[in-house]
């Protein structure tokens, strides 16, 4: 009899934990459908257009509504670091599922239990060679440059049996393909980090990306690069000597993207060193913004290229990162002219938001930049026809090791006539 007794209890104080559980879940899904009502209504307008209109497949707009929603969840960051500090707390070193790991520096990685073969890399290298083939007819020179990635291999900072994503395996095949294609690399993970630019001064813990530092070390190289294999002559010590750039530091006020997955509690806050020109030019800058429409501003590097604003603009770590400075972060098009050196070599980028801070480096040695994201899905921008009717001294296409997939080389498909 007490047996029996026992087991209600314990079952009745089951259902009472299911009933409590259940109405904090639904009150919470009310409350967040009230405070997202509107985004919720015109996401689902959009989707509408895209599937009645435009004849988008549901199955590509479903995913979009749910990262939307998931986006805009009613305190959702509070959540976020209630999770975070929890790991935090039992001392591990992964986080959601493996999405993130974390070294004994604390900086964050992307993590890999496998590696699922890419089967399309000789492809993707066809289509840059076709590139190169289209554009020698107009004497265009053509460079791929790899950006470095967090990873360093034989990295001793893990603990034991961490699955780390290393993506070198990737970048060292497409490497080849491209080099028996007779196309010319720079692959800059063989030089950052480096002596100039330790490691620990290499990568932001809580972002993918570069420090600004590692981006004008590269940047220099680049030029080096550009002048030594295609005979150009830009002006490197002029224009990219580090005594003509004043560094500032902006202490514990960057939270990466890495950072905004895992909250802060986790992954700690970043300094941020943005590099300053000590000289001023006139630019022109023409950009595709996010809502589809053309902006322009001209002026001085600062202002029209390197936007401090942005560093104050909003006291939430949990916006738009510092590194946004140089360019907005990425936009799908940039057009940069540099009103002060019209004879300069005009250069167009294929490139992702690695390259943001380089553009801005460079621009100065240059008369013209144009840039496209290579992953940009918009009818807006389509970068063969753009090769097609526009004439460059050089075609340089860039890649963070991670964004080397089918969506990055949505050009040169099938042999340009």
């Amino acid at each position: 009899m007490e047996e029996k007794k026992s087991k209600n209890t314990y079952f009745y104080r089951k259902r009472i934990l299911a009933i409590i559980l259940t109405t904090m879940i639904l009150s919470y899904a009310v409350v967040n459908l009230y405070v997202n009502r509107q985004t919720l209504m015109d996401d689902l307008t959009e989707a509408y257009v895209k599937v009645t209109e435009e004849g988008e497949s549901p199955v590509r707009v479903i995913p979009s509504l749910e990262s939307s929603m998931t986006d805009n969840a009613f305190k959702r960051m509070m959540f976020v670091e209630l999770f975070s500090y929890s790991n935090v707390v039992l001392d591990k070193r992964e986080i959601r599922n493996f999405s993130y790991i974390k070294d004994e520096t604390g900086s964050l990685h992307y993590a890999a239990f496998y590696r699922e073969h890419q089967s399309e890399l000789f492809e993707y290298a066809l289509r840059i060679k076709r590139l190169k083939d289209y554009v020698s007819e107009y004497d265009t020179d053509v460079l791929f440059v790899v950006a470095p990635s967090k990873y360093v291999a034989d990295d001793d900072r893990f603990r034991p049996g961490m699955p780390v994503n290393d993506p070198q395996v990737v970048v060292n095949e497409l490497l080849f393909y491209l080099n028996r294609l007779d196309v010319d690399t720079l692959d800059l993970n063989q030089y950052i980090p480096c002596d100039e630019v330790p490691y620990t001064e290499a990568f932001f813990r809580t972002d993918h990306h570069w420090t600004i530092s590692s981006a004008l070390y590269s940047t220099r190289l680049l030029a080096q690069t550009l002048n030594s294999d295609f005979g150009y002559e830009l002006d490197v010590d002029e224009y990219l000597a580090p005594d003509k750039f004043t560094s500032v530091t902006y202490y514990d006020g960057m939270l990466g993207s890495m950072g905004r997955g895992t909250g802060a509690c986790f992954s700690g806050v970043d300094d941020f060193t943005a590099y300053y020109p000590n000289y001023d030019m006139n630019f022109y800058r023409k950009t595709l913004e996010e809502n589809g429409s053309f902006s322009e501003r001209e002026g001085g590097i600062i202002g029209t290229l390197i936007l401090p604003e942005i560093l104050y603009r909003s006291g939430d770590i949990y916006q738009d990162s510092q590194y946004s400075i140089y360019l907005n972060g990425l936009r799908q098009y940039e057009k940069v002219v540099n009103l002060d050196n019209p004879e300069g070599k005009k250069i167009f980028m294929i490139r992702d938001s690695y390259f943001s801070p380089v553009i801005s480096f460079l621009a100065p040695t240059c008369s013209e930049i144009d840039a496209m994201w290579s992953l940009e899905d918009s009818d807006q921008i389509n970068i063969e026809e753009y090769v097609k009717n526009n004439r460059f001294d050089c075609i340089i296409i860039e890649f963070y090791p991670y964004n080397i997939n089918e969506e990055g080389f949505r050009f040169f498909a099938e042999t340009a006539e």
